[in-house]
């Protein structure tokens, strides 16, 4: 994957924005454009039918309120990115956040947003998403950790991180429960080691515990600074019956991941 056109969604006015600094970060490496947007809601106009309309200056005061939120949006986005030195477009669109995201994402290489906004995202927008927690660094990774168990969701991960993959110095292929006598992971290995990357395999057992807890204790006992997976290998219902490994990782994770469905 080629990096040219990065798409952060910004969905606050936060003095420092984790994902917007990680862009800066990767649109100075790949010499990439960087669109910064913010999704402003709709003003909800309701009846309750027994005379209880919104007046118009409700109305207006509810308009004026989104849009004061809107443009301190836009400033505190701007100076972040006037002081890091980079030239970032500013779009602000009215209507439903992950509409209005998963459409500008669609013509991006890859998008970049909090966890809670890169979940659904990873549905909708059919590219990258990596999903940026509070504290995460904003260099890129020296180390990845790839969570692997042979699906489509984590192939396409894996090509889809390719250019992150490449960059990095230690690439390590984690597989939690490995079918009995039959290793995983050594082939993806294969197949990284062929584009350049340093890699090596780490078959484990789960012993009964949440993958998603295991994989962030293997990424942080081996210094990785990304976490490459595929996201929702079931329907996302049993996911969450299950306590799935993609919200495990993406409600605890301090370090940022690439997600793909």
């Amino acid at each position: 994957m080629s990096i040219k056109s990065i798409l952060v969604v910004v969905s606050g006015a936060e003095d420092t924005n984790p994902a917007l600094a990680l862009a800066f970060t990767l649109g100075r490496t790949y010499s990439a454009h960087i669109a910064a947007l913010y999704v402003k809601p709709v003003v909800m106009v309701y009846s309750d039918g027994m005379g209880f309309d919104m007046t118009p200056s409700v109305i207006e005061a509810q308009q004026a309120y989104l849009q004061a939120a809107a443009d301190k949006a836009e400033s505190v986005t701007k100076a972040q990115a006037a002081k890091a030195g980079v030239e970032i477009e500013w779009r602000c669109e009215e209507g439903d956040e992950l509409s209005v995201a998963s459409s500008h994402a669609r013509v991006s290489d890859i998008v970049l947003a909090s966890p809670d906004v890169a979940r659904d995202l990873m549905f909708e927008s059919g590219v990258p998403v990596l999903a940026v927690p509070h504290g995460a660094s904003d260099q890129l990774a020296k180390r990845v950790l790839v969570a692997w168990n042979g699906s489509r969701e984590s192939a396409r991960a894996v090509r889809d991180a390719k250019t992150f993959l490449n960059a990095s110095e230690q690439v390590i292929v984690a597989v939690f429960d490995p079918p009995h006598g039959k290793g995983m992971g050594h082939d993806v290995a294969a197949l990284l080691a062929h584009h350049g990357a340093n890699v090596s395999v780490r078959e484990m057992l789960s012993d009964g515990d949440n993958i998603g807890d295991l994989l962030l204790q293997e990424a942080k006992a081996n210094g990785c600074g990304l976490i490459v997976m595929g996201g929702y290998g079931h329907s996302r219902f049993r996911e969450w019956v299950l306590g799935g490994v993609t919200d495990a990782i993406l409600n605890d994770a301090s370090l940022p991941v690439l997600l793909s469905h």
